[in-house]
């Protein structure tokens, strides 16, 4: 072959590595510095705003690049729709986002509209020692409900997200919160804050459809992981969680007309030192939302207090709580041993159980 010839190939070779390599933008190159002092929160959205404009090459996805270093964000709200296909926000191993110690009533680093949403690797720290110490008002009052805002991670009204290999440390309230999306995967990931941080829900999620959370280890001082109303098709494998108060189904029921929870797989969880293990928790309210299909198979518990815990009078506060829905005479809080459980109507006054070999546990009480 002729050495002209092989210039030509070695040209249209780098010109179609050039076509399928995604565009890169790196925080850097727009104003932020890793000195762990100095405010990026202007470098990042500029960033995102030019990889969200990338109509990208060949369908790749545009990169939005956070290199090694200490990066002070103070709040980012990353907006779309995006003209690319999506944004992969890549944060190197040795890369660390932290918020500042004090922040409003919004989330922390939100991504609304984002279809496509990539998010890889990396650390982002909440910083949210002071925030649990000074006992800051993290409630909200929203129409006929008190609702939990300042999450570190907030996705929202966004299809095809995924998350993986990123870790989450001491989020002033919940460490992520994914509503109203449809498609994502979350995998391979860390969320780690102390047994005792208040409200530190690790994955919170709500009125979302499609989630998958996959190879995740969860240790809070809230739910590793809660669904909230109006979510459908939720895989969860693979969990390690604690400490912790399990993984839960709710709250449920408190304003009327609030959508229920169907076609929840819990499989492979192991739970170590958690309040609880596996809950559903509805207040006790008339609401027309349901519990159905709901299965939980092939789950280890060490040191767990309650197992499986249905609550149908949640009232966390025990102020001012609304009537108790009783089931059966039962009392209260009801432990319930089996595989599978169903809740039927929506006054939750019926319980069906599989039969299965009882769980065994130590200074268990037996209802």
């Amino acid at each position: 072959m002729s050495s002209h010839r092989l210039l030509l190939l070695l040209v249209a070779f780098t010109a179609l590595l050039a076509l399928t390599t995604a565009a890169e933008y790196n925080v850097v190159d727009y104003g932020a510095r890793p000195d762990g002092g100095t405010d990026s929160a202007g470098a990042f959205l500029a960033a995102w705003g030019a990889a969200c404009n990338d109509t990208g090459r060949s369908g790749s996805r545009p990169v939005l690049r956070v290199p090694a270093g200490r990066f002070l964000l103070s709040q980012a709200y990353f907006k779309g729709p995006c003209r690319s296909a999506g944004v992969v926000v890549a944060i190197d191993n040795n890369g660390t986002v932290f918020a500042p110690p004090a922040l409003d009533s919004k989330a922390w680093i939100m991504f609304h509209h984002a279809d496509g949403l990539a998010i890889r690797g990396g650390t982002l720290d909440g910083q949210g020692q002071e925030y649990w110490a000074f006992g800051f008002n993290f409630l909200v009052t929203g129409v006929g409900h008190t609702y939990i805002q300042l999450q570190t991670l907030d996705i929202s009204q966004s299809k095809g997200v995924s998350v993986k290999q990123l870790t989450l440390l001491n989020s002033k309230v919940f460490h992520m919160a994914i509503f109203d999306c449809t498609g994502v995967t979350v995998q391979g990931i860390q969320i780690i804050a102390p047994a005792n941080s208040p409200n530190t829900d690790g994955i919170h999620v709500s009125h979302s459809r499609h989630v998958s959370i996959l190879n995740t280890t969860i240790g809070t001082g809230d739910d590793c992981v809660s669904l909230g109303p109006g979510t459908s098709n939720v895989l969860i494998r693979d969990i390690e969680c604690g400490p912790g108060h399990g993984i839960s189904i709710g709250s449920l029921g408190w304003q009327d007309g609030e959508e229920g929870v169907r076609n929840v797989t819990v499989d492979r969880a192991v739970l170590t030192g958690t309040t609880n293990g596996l809950r559903i928790k509805t207040w006790a309210m008339p609401n027309s939302g349901s519990v159905t299909n709901v299965s939980f198979s092939r789950i280890t518990m060490n040191r767990v207090a309650n197992p499986i815990l249905v609550d149908q009078n949640y009232c966390p506060r025990k102020v001012d709580c609304p009537g108790n829905v009783q089931l059966g005479g039962a009392d209260q809080q009801h432990i319930i041993h089996g595989h599978r459980g169903h809740i039927g109507d929506a006054r939750c006054s019926e319980v069906q159980l599989q039969q299965h070999q009882p769980l065994q546990r130590d200074q268990a009480h037996e209802h």
